[in-house]
């Protein structure tokens, strides 16, 4: 809303700057050739236009906020009744109940007015009741993380519960909404792990006491001399007789595990000859039968010039041992826990170096645990692009369990993850929660979907428990069946009693061919009494549901009014015959100019089937090697103009027709180009007339020519040759004179055959194209 309003504020101030910018700049213009009134009128005009303006500007984005804060509200609504954790709105005066949505009723067992009549006090253990008053009072105006809490359901039960809540306005008063998310698992698993931790620490701290006070005790060895002399405490330590006659050395080697013996004396002989520091650890038996871990450590030095002599010390780790082994089997079941659990985990020391993992993690990162453990957790994912970092840092800096739950763009997965302290650094458990994530969004938008769909059409959607014989509709029913409320029933004798007599056989024989053969999908097309007996087409599409006999239980379905769709295809189908009949040729076209249909006097005529020329241009297979006039067709197409004109096309077989055409553009109801009509009629007899009487008249133009020219020159001579006759004095020149007379009557003589001739020719080609 504050964007709003500033939206509207800046449109208000960018308006009014433009206009007092450019309006004055336009007065001044005018201030020398108006006169003053003029000028006061257009002044006061440029004011009541301003207002005028912007106040419809200001009315619309006032109109547009709030149709967007109401869409808004009404998102809002939504989120909070359909989110699958439980949410409820409480007073904080008085802490009662205002609100809640239909998932804290499916987990606490209250109705909704159960809960109205209850305060957040009382689905509370008594011991924390102060603490939750004292919360509620010191709630933020902001989100509020309020950690995990206990909660009492209806029947008794404590579930372990994360509480986020955050101020509102509701009713017109301030009020709470909390959201809660279910941790039950989640706590008593970490209790687990946390006694698991525990043992192992103070295993770990005995583990540190016993190595204060072990005991050591020091001898040397001359090999020469085979002799062996020891202290006091290695009695005490190894547990020898004191009394006893024999060698030391030989007595201690008597002592030791004969399994063990090879491995101390080699290691002996190896530091005597070589120089090589000994180091070992073996078992020996005790004078009170117990069995004691020794662990020799010596070197070599010479005393006295050559003589050799080996210095040592030994020391009692029985119970370092015993220790070590306890360790081990806890270690070893505490691998095994983790290896076992489904969540990942990582552990790391205060630089952030990974310390230990889990078998899971390993499978999830793809990476041997060589090179996993020991190098540093940013080597694996990166700070900047860790979301988590901030956990890990909090949980081991503040030392306070961490919980977050967002999404890895490294894993791209959601991650559910937890955060321990530990000693050495932070235990991190990490679960993917993806597919969770995935199903909540899938289920909002399928619920969103079948909201959006139930509201935007008109289908009936049923539910048939064929069992009970109850039926179940949508609202749209009384869209589609004008019938009163009280007077719709709900049993399934009923819906078939609207159904017309005739047509009652199909749909119970279909229903049942389809139950009896064990299938799903069911349709049938039938006449529905809508009302007052007025009879509506409509499409019934069902699914059957069975139970594990295999009988249909349930159907599930939709009915779709389709009267006006049936009307006008059969209209259709009538002038669809009719167009087949008639004689004209008829081509419809796409916007691309392409033929989608033509009816049977095209083929007839052209010998192109519609299968041949779909998607297809007219261009592409009418024309041949004389075309005139398609490119005019193609050009006033794409001009989308409406025109008629003649021209030649070619048939499949190659024969040239001259056709007139009518091309007619086409459009849809909001008035979008979908292509041309095209009728055309077959004129090439009229165009053979036609160029017949074209062909005779240029005969008779030409007859006409040589009558009107070519025979008057001739006639023209003899009429003068005649008067110059009159005057012959001889008999000579009238001979000459008759010689000219005689060939002047053989040229028109000849001109009249060449009449004659072109007649008969044309004569002849007139029959030929008769027959």
């Amino acid at each position: 809303m504050r964007k709003g309003a500033f939206r509207i504020a800046f449109a208000y101030l960018l308006i009014s700057l433009l206009w007092i910018m450019f309006s004055d700049r336009l007065l001044f213009y005018f201030e020398g050739v108006l006169t003053p009134g003029q000028y006061l009128w257009l002044s006061l005009g440029k004011g009541s236009l301003f207002v005028t303006v912007t106040a419809i500007a200001l009315y619309a984005l006032i109109r547009s906020e709030s149709s967007k804060l109401k869409e808004s509200e009404k998102q809002y609504r939504s989120m909070y009744e359909s989110n699958p954790n439980p949410m409820w709105i409480y007073e904080p005066l008085t802490l009662r109940f205002i609100s809640v949505n239909d998932a804290a009723i499916a987990v606490y067992g209250y109705s909704a007015e159960e809960f109205r009549q209850r305060t957040i006090l009382d689905i509370r253990p008594p011991e924390d009741q102060e603490s939750v008053v004292s919360s509620a009072e010191g709630l933020g105006n902001k989100f509020n993380q309020s950690g995990t809490w206990r909660h009492i359901k209806k029947n008794g039960q404590l579930i372990y519960v994360n509480i986020t809540s955050h101020k509102i306005w509701f009713n017109k008063k301030p009020h709470v909404m909390v959201m809660v998310r279910d941790m039950t698992e989640r706590v008593e698993f970490e209790q687990t792990l946390e006694e698991v931790n525990q043992a192992l620490l103070e295993e770990k701290h005995k583990l540190s006491e016993t190595q204060l006070l072990s005991r050591v005790a020091g001898w040397e060895f001359y090999p020469r001399e085979n002799r062996l002399i020891w202290s006091d405490e290695v009695y005490r330590i190894a547990g020898l007789d004191r009394d006893d006659d024999r060698e030391a050395f030989d007595i201690y080697v008597q002592h030791i595990f004969p399994e063990d013996r090879p491995l101390m004396i080699n290691a002996l002989e190896e530091l005597i000859n070589s120089g090589k520091q000994l180091d070992v650890t073996h078992r020996i038996n005790a004078l009170d039968g117990t069995t004691r871990y020794i662990r020799q450590l010596a070197r070599l030095e010479s005393s006295g010039g050559q003589e050799l002599k080996v210095t040592g010390s030994l020391q009692d780790i029985t119970e370092l041992k015993q220790l070590e082994q306890e360790r081990n089997r806890y270690l070893y079941s505490f691998e095994h826990t983790l290896n076992s659990i489904t969540d990942c985990f990582f552990e790391l020391d205060s630089q952030m170096t990974i310390i230990r993992i889990n078998e899971t993690f390993r499978s999830i990162v793809k990476t041997d645990r060589s090179r996993i453990v020991g190098t540093s957790i940013f080597e694996i994912f990166p700070k900047n692009e860790n979301k988590f970092y901030q956990v890990y840092k909090k949980a081991l800096e503040e030392r306070v369990i961490v919980r977050h739950e967002d999404y890895s763009v490294i894993l791209q997965r959601w991650l559910r993850m937890a955060a321990y302290p530990t000693d050495e650094g932070v235990a991190v458990y990490f679960s993917d929660i993806t597919e969770d994530r995935l199903k909540d969004e899938r289920l909002k938008e399928a619920v969103e979907r079948y909201e959006l769909v139930a509201q935007a059409t008109r289908d009936v959607v049923y539910d048939l428990d064929i069992v009970q014989n109850r039926l179940i509709y949508n609202t749209s029913l009384t869209h589609l069946v004008k019938i009163p409320n009280e007077e719709i029933s709900y049993e399934l004798e009923w819906w078939r009693s609207l159904i017309h007599p005739d047509d009652m056989e199909e749909v119970v024989s279909s229903q049942e061919r389809i139950s009896r053969a064990g299938l799903t999908n069911w349709e049938c097309e039938y006449r529905l009494n809508c009302g007052k007996g007025n009879y509506k087409y409509v499409m019934d599409q069902g699914y059957f549901v069975y139970n594990t006999e295999k009988q249909p239980v349930r159907l599930i379905g939709a009915v779709r009014d389709i009267d006006a769709l049936k009307r006008s295809t059969q209209e259709n189908k009538r002038l669809a015959g009719i167009i087949k009949q008639v004689n004209n040729m008829v081509l419809i076209t796409d916007d691309l100019r392409r033929v989608q249909w033509v009816n049977n006097a095209f083929v007839e005529l052209t010998g192109y089937m519609l299968e041949e020329v779909r998607n297809k241009t007219a261009a592409d297979f009418l024309t041949g090697p004389d075309h005139p006039g398609f490119e005019t067709i193609i050009r006033r197409q794409e001009a989308r103009e409406a025109f008629a004109m003649d021209t030649i096309i070619y048939t499949k077989k190659g024969t040239p027709i001259w056709i007139s055409t009518q091309l007619t553009p086409t459009y849809d109801e909001d008035n979008v180009f979908h292509g041309y009509i095209i009728v055309c009629q077959d004129i090439t007899y009229r165009k053979e007339k036609e160029e017949e009487i074209n062909r005779q008249n240029r005969l008779l133009r030409e007859v006409a020519w040589i009558s009107s020219h070519e025979i008057r020159r001739p006639v023209a001579t003899m009429l003068g040759l005649i008067n110059l006759l009159d005057m012959a004095e001889d008999d000579n020149e009238q001979e000459e004179i008759f010689t000219k007379l005689h060939e002047c009557a053989q040229e028109m003589d000849g001109m009249v055959h060449e009449i004659h001739r072109r007649i008969e020719a044309e004569k002849a080609l007139q029959i030929e194209r008769d027959l």
